[in-house]
């Protein structure tokens, strides 16, 4: 088992529950879409697992190690393991395409290599084979802000990449793009996910994209697992008891 998730709690400072008891494990190899309505605990249950945030009770168990109150450098071996691509790309605007894909390997490279970006010969072959991954190797001397949205993402992802993640995290990451590009970008995390066994955990809102690249689903609902299972048997009753009666399905294509 890759990933456990125990009885997982987070309270926020303002007083929001937003995750009351979450569990659930991940099998290595697995593609599992998280959904749910805005504000149902998606992206706090993501950011709870690479530890952005700290989660007030419960456990996070990686590959068989709990992870969930690690600290300093056991804590920083564990994130260079987990990727994390996220809805807004968080790239360095006016930097190279190539130079915020290598980004994702700072964490393990030397001090002055980062500092002059005079990076090595084996740095530089492994970002362009990211690069050509999510097919945009072409671009690699382009400035980040000059690409699409679309391009732009699959750079966040191509730098998560870097890392040579066992697990791949993704928080809403075609939030901000057109339904065509959606689809585009969704088809790397495809390839990503069964051409090297990385496992991806993923957030979505439409479940066009779920039924289409999931493996598996889960359905959160104020913080709680509501639906556990293949996304094919999430029919109209199951849309309406997660995302509420007054809700109507849009497909994306």
């Amino acid at each position: 088992m890759l990933l456990t998730v125990q009885d997982l709690h987070k309270t926020y400072p303002s007083g929001k529950h937003a995750l009351k008891g979450v569990n659930f494990e991940v099998k290595e190899g697995e593609f599992l879409v998280i959904i749910g309505l805005s504000g149902s605990g998606k992206s706090t249950l993501l950011r709870s697992i690479n530890r952005l945030i700290e989660p007030t009770s419960g456990r996070v168990l990686f590959l068989g190690k709990d992870i969930t109150h690690l600290k300093g450098e056991e804590l920083r071996k564990v994130k260079r393991q987990i990727g994390m691509v996220f809805q807004q790309f968080n790239l360095i605007k006016r930097r190279s395409v190539l130079s915020n894909v290598i980004n994702g390997r700072l964490g393990s490279l030397g001090t002055i290599e980062s500092i002059l970006e005079n990076y090595s010969d084996g740095v530089l072959a492994d970002a362009y084979k990211c690069l050509d991954t999510v097919g945009i190797a072409s671009y690699a001397n382009e400035r980040a802000d000059s690409l699409s949205g679309g391009q732009q993402q699959r750079v966040a992802i191509a730098r998560s990449l870097m890392q040579n993640p066992k697990l791949l995290l993704a928080d809403e990451p075609v939030a901000s793009l057109d339904p065509a590009t959606s689809n585009s970008v969704m088809q790397y995390f495809e390839k990503i996910n069964k051409e090297t066994g990385t496992t991806v955990i993923c957030s979505l809102h439409f479940l066009s994209l779920v039924r289409r690249y999931a493996s598996r689903a889960i359905a959160l609902k104020g913080g709680e697992i509501v639906y556990e299972g293949a996304p094919s048997d999430i029919d109209e009753t199951w849309f309406k008891r997660i995302y509420g009666e007054e809700a109507e399905e849009v497909e994306i294509r």
